[in-house]
C-alpha cells in the first residue's frame, strides 16, 4: 500500500510537467499498427496507465477513423492533463476518460480490440493485469506491452551514471517474469517480441532538468538528502560525458500478446 501510495503522490506531483520531461518513441506505435485487426469497422482500444495520454494522442494520429479510445489511468491529476491535452479531433474517437484499477478493469468481457500500455506495467499487479486483459479482449484481439526490464534499465544513462538508480529501482519485471505471466493464462498467446532501441542526443542541461521535475518515479524512491548527493555526483558525471552535449541509448522491450478462443484462467482473480 505505501508503494502506491507513494506513486500517486509522485504523479500528482509531476502531471502538469509529465510532457515536458518524458522522451515519447513513435517507432512502438508503428510496431503495435502491424498487429492490429484494422480490418474492423470500429476498432475498440483501452491506454491503460495512459498517464497525460502521450501514447493515445499518437494512436489517434495514425489509425483512421474507426478508432475508438479509452484513455485509463489511476492518476486524477494523469488524466485531466489528458483530458486537457488531446486536441478536439482526438476527442471525437475517445470514448471515456476513465480512473481505473489496473487488476480490475471496468470492460465487459470481449468487448475490446487491443489493450495497449506504455511504461506502466511495472506499477501493475502482473498476473490480475494479464487475466483482466484476456477476459476484456475479443477473441483475435492484442495485447501490447510496452516496457523496460531491469537488464535495459541498468543500460539507460540513469542506470550508469544517476547513484543508486539500479538499486531503487526494483518494480520492473524481467522478460522471463513477463513471459511466465502471459503463458500462465490460458487464452493468451505471446506472437512476438521485440527489443526497440533509441539513440539519443541530448543536452547535458535537459538532463538534469529531468532529473529535478522528477521525470521518472525511481527519483521518488530517493530520500531528500539522498536524492540531493546523487543528483550532484551525476551533475559532475555529465561533464565528463561531453561538451554540454551527451550521446546514450535507451532500450525497451515491446510484447506483443494475441487473445486466442481459450477462455480457462488457472486461478481465481477475483478480489
Amino acid at each position: 500500500m505505501g508503494n502506491i501510495r507513494g506513486a500517486q503522490r509522485h504523479f500528482a506531483r509531476v502531471a502538469s510537467v509529465y510532457d515536458r520531461y518524458r522522451n515519447t518513441d513513435p517507432d512502438v506505435i508503428d510496431a503495435i499498427l502491424d498487429h492490429l485487426p484494422m480490418d474492423r469497422p470500429e476498432i475498440h482500444v483501452a491506454d491503460i496507465g495512459c498517464g497525460t495520454g502521450r501514447y493515445s494522442a499518437l494512436l489517434t494520429t495514425s489509425m483512421n477513423g474507426a478508432l475508438r479510445l479509452w484513455c485509463c489511468d489511476y492518476s486524477f491529476e494523469m488524466l485531466r492533463e489528458c483530458r486537457e491535452e488531446l486536441s478536439d479531433a482526438m476527442r471525437d474517437r475517445l470514448l471515456r476518460v476513465c480512473r481505473v484499477n489496473a487488476g480490475k478493469l471496468p470492460f465487459t468481457d470481449q468487448s475490446l480490440d487491443a489493450i495497449v500500455t506504455f511504461n506502466a506495467v511495472h506499477h501493475f499487479d502482473l498476473e490480475r493485469f494479464f487475466a483482466e486483459s484476456a477476459r476484456s479482449l475479443k477473441p483475435g484481439s492484442l495485447l501490447a506491452v510496452y516496457t523496460r526490464t531491469p537488464e535495459q534499465n541498468a543500460r539507460t544513462i540513469w542506470g550508469q551514471h544517476f547513484p543508486g538508480f539500479n538499486e531503487k529501482e526494483q518494480r520492473l519485471y524481467p522478460r522471463e517474469r513477463l513471459e511466465r505471466a502471459v503463458y500462465n493464462i490460458p487464452s493468451l498467446q505471446l506472437e512476438d517480441v521485440r527489443e526497440l532501441s533509441h539513440h539519443r542526443i541530448e543536452p547535458s542541461d535537459q538532463l538534469l532538468d529531468r532529473a529535478r521535475n522528477f521525470h521518472y518515479s525511481t527519483f521518488a524512491l530517493y530520500s531528500p538528502e539522498e536524492f540531493a548527493a546523487a543528483f550532484e555526483t551525476f551533475s559532475q558525471k555529465l561533464k565528463f560525458l561531453g561538451n554540454g552535449t551527451v550521446e546514450h541509448d535507451s532500450d525497451n522491450t515491446l510484447m506483443l500478446i494475441r487473445r486466442t478462443e481459450a477462455t480457462d484462467l488457472p486461478y481465481d482473480v477475483a478480489p
